[in-house]
């Protein structure tokens, strides 16, 4: 069984952090997102993947190689660092990979979750169509998806914006299988959205399957959400947490639960730490600091007397002496006379993109 990791995306709602990290490579409790997805299908029993890129490719193909320390036996990328293809159109190009082995995995990158593949694939077979939409249930924020009692996708989005009133509501996880079939539906050299351009119609003809997943699935897309689930991760029964994935160690520091990365250095005077938090790899955290529901990426300093609550620091960014911030972003600048996006700052070398109603000083 061959699988397809889709990571082409420019991460845009993780900015400024995705300015210096591809998205896939986000790490989460220490550990980077797309090397732990694809040792996780390796172990499930996938052997050839492909990964497309677009934003930062070398860093990805950096990070990944040739995909064997990872168990595969091969892994091959789809280059769309000229044009963005979207979810049809990126599979679509990389369809030459895909072929040969029958039924095909295609899955986003920027989620966790501990989805069965077997029993997946099995739901997948027994139905006889061509695509299976892995579904959780239904969150505010994601598009409703009904599925009968056929376990078919009859449905995205509700009727007339009546969404509320339908029954047995589901979320569209980004974990997929589709048939070979289905590649031939799709563009290889334009854009294409999978779920409106192939997902739409075969489900007004019952023809889009769907497995429904119960267990854990968390999508580390945006900041709040990247934080949320760093925290739920942080706070999971340990044999929970490994199913998931290699991450940090977690331990108790008084009142806090930290996942503490190799050689971070947490011994100053009168640290404080408070709710969940992930201090990364190589992580100095000055005398007098504060730390509550944060995420200090790997290489990063604090200086004495900070405040971060709710923050996420990207890597090797150094955090002031008295600087104090909450609901926040912050990552070391690298390019001063480079233009920023909307809703992002500069305060000295940090650039600094807050969540709503926050504060940094």
């Amino acid at each position: 069984m061959k699988a397809m990791l889709l990571a082409a995306g420019v991460g845009e709602r993780m900015l400024p952090l995705t300015r210096l990290v591809p998205k896939p490579l986000v790490p989460v409790l220490g550990r980077p997102l797309a090397p732990q997805i694809l040792e996780k299908l390796a172990m499930e029993g996938i052997e050839d993947a492909v990964v497309n890129v677009h934003h930062l490719p070398d860093r990805l193909r950096h990070a990944l190689g040739d995909g064997a320390l990872l168990g595969l036996q091969s892994l091959r990328y789809s280059d769309e660092s000229e044009r963005l293809l979207g979810t049809g159109g990126g599979v679509g190009a990389a369809a030459r990979w895909l072929r040969g082995t029958g039924t095909i995995l295609v899955r986003n990158s920027d989620f966790l979750a501990d989805i069965p593949l077997a029993r997946a694939l099995a739901s997948h077979i027994r139905s006889g169509r061509p695509a299976t939409l892995v579904v959780a249930p239904h969150r505010a924020g994601y598009t409703p998806l009904t599925v009968d009692a056929e376990n078919r996708v009859t449905e995205f989005g509700g009727r007339d914006g009546k969404a509320s009133a339908v029954p047995k509501r589901f979320l569209f996880t980004g974990y997929q299988l589709i048939e070979e079939s289905i590649l031939d539906s799709l563009p290889s050299d334009q854009p294409s959205d999978i779920v409106r351009d192939v997902y739409f119609a075969l489900a007004a003809k019952g023809r889009l399957n769907a497995y429904v997943h119960g267990g854990f699935w968390w999508e580390f897309g945006g900041p709040r959400e990247y934080l949320e689930g760093s925290i739920r991760l942080i706070r999971m029964p340990p044999e929970q947490r490994a199913r998931l994935g290699d991450f940090d160690p977690v331990r108790t520091a008084g009142p806090a639960s930290v996942a503490v990365g190799p050689g971070a250095d947490l011994h100053a005077d009168r640290i404080t730490l408070t709710g969940g938090l992930a201090i990364g790899l190589g992580v100095m955290i000055g005398e007098k600091v504060s730390l509550e529901d944060s995420v200090i990426m790997p290489e990063s300093w604090v200086g004495p007397g900070s405040s971060l609550r709710r923050c996420i620091v990207g890597p090797g960014t150094e955090i002031p002496i008295d600087f104090h911030a909450s609901d926040a972003v912050i990552v070391a600048e690298m390019e001063p006379s480079a233009p920023l996006p909307a809703g992002v700052e500069r305060a000295g070398n940090l650039i600094i993109r807050r969540f709503d109603g926050a504060d940094t000083r």
